[in-house]
């Protein structure tokens, strides 16, 4: 059956019990990942925060292609496509060309500028060309830009206004608008060493939508934490995160958008505060040692070095890295 023949049925969370253990399960076996920490998002629990809607075709009472589209409700501008899928018979069908051109275009129908996706698979790359997105330098990702700037002039256009920004704990809030801030080319090779993030101008990022994720998986089980600032315009300009060592210290580390420098002593500030009020006698960062300028900003604000740190990998190569520490009493 063509895919023009084949109905796309639009849900939005939260989802039937029996629809989101059908989905975890569909998704679990084509992506070989686990789906179960996405229950969240299928039952709703992100609406105050995110727009979810789930394309799915279905035959015979089960599903057999799937589109997940996200709008950020803070910034509707920004959106994310993931979990495309289709089941292996019904694969070559038309049915992922069906499903993100619907996705596709209720997003800018809706006034989206910008729509995110991640991918490796150079087939699904190509489908994706056809229908619009573009590759983004230095990250297995796309990027639909609704007026057909290119992505790297709509991430300059993005940021441009240089406004005043805050900060605040991290939220699901932040799930896409993080996207284009890590996706912009940082001078700093490692921006979060807790997260191991390393900047677009020296290594591939391959993750997209599951970027969220590693920085929600940190606040989990208590030990740790992260910040978000966002300019007055609502832009996410800077991030940072926190974790207790479990040896009396908290490993720390964050970045911002070179227009926003100013924020990254803040978002700093914010998590060393959140240390010390969970009784950490030490604040410490991973730096790699070709940082030179996060060196001199982290020692301006009394960090000092206490020896190497575990290197990191920039593709086949170890680079070497720096801890710098700040006890309560320095």
């Amino acid at each position: 059956m063509p895919a023009s023949e084949h109905r796309i049925v639009v849900y939005r969370p939260p989802l039937p019990p029996a629809l989101s253990d059908e989905l975890v399960a569909f998704w679990q076996e084509i992506f070989q990942t686990d789906y179960q920490p996405f229950r969240g998002v299928l039952n709703g629990e992100e609406s105050e925060y995110n727009q979810d809607a789930f394309y799915l075709v279905q035959e015979s009472g089960r599903t057999v292609g799937s589109a997940h589209l996200t709008l950020a409700g803070s910034n509707p501008e920004l959106g994310g496509l993931g979990e495309v899928a289709t089941t292996s018979e019904f694969r070559g069908r038309g049915l992922a060309t069906a499903l993100c051109t619907r996705a596709r275009d209720d997003f800018r129908q809706a006034g989206g500028q910008a729509l995110f996706l991640g991918t490796v698979n150079p087939d699904a790359a190509r489908l994706y060309h056809r229908l619009g997105w573009r590759k983004m330098a230095g990250a297995n990702a796309m990027a639909f830009i609704s007026d057909r700037r290119s992505p790297e002039a709509f991430l300059v256009d993005y940021f441009r206004d240089g406004s005043n920004s805050t900060v605040a704990t991290g939220s699901m809030a932040a799930r896409v608008p993080m996207i284009p801030l890590i996706f912009v080319p940082h001078d700093w090779q490692l921006m979060d060493a807790n997260i191991g993030l390393i900047s677009t101008r020296y290594a591939d990022q391959n993750s997209c939508m599951m970027l969220y994720p590693r920085y929600a998986a940190l606040a989990k089980d208590g030990f740790g934490t992260w910040f978000c600032a966002r300019s007055s315009h609502g832009r996410t300009v800077g991030l940072a995160s926190a974790r207790l060592d479990g040896a009396g210290g908290c490993q720390m580390d964050g970045f911002a958008h070179h227009c926003y420098q100013d924020t990254w002593e803040t978002l700093i500030a914010a998590a060393s505060d959140w240390a010390i009020a969970r009784g950490a006698t030490s604040c410490w960062i991973r730096v790699s040692r070709e940082d030179e300028q996060k060196i001199g900003l982290c020692e301006a604000l009394g960090f000092r070095p206490a020896g190497d740190a575990e290197p990191y990998a920039i593709g086949t190569r170890q680079v070497p890295a720096l801890r710098l520490e700040k006890t309560r009493s320095t």
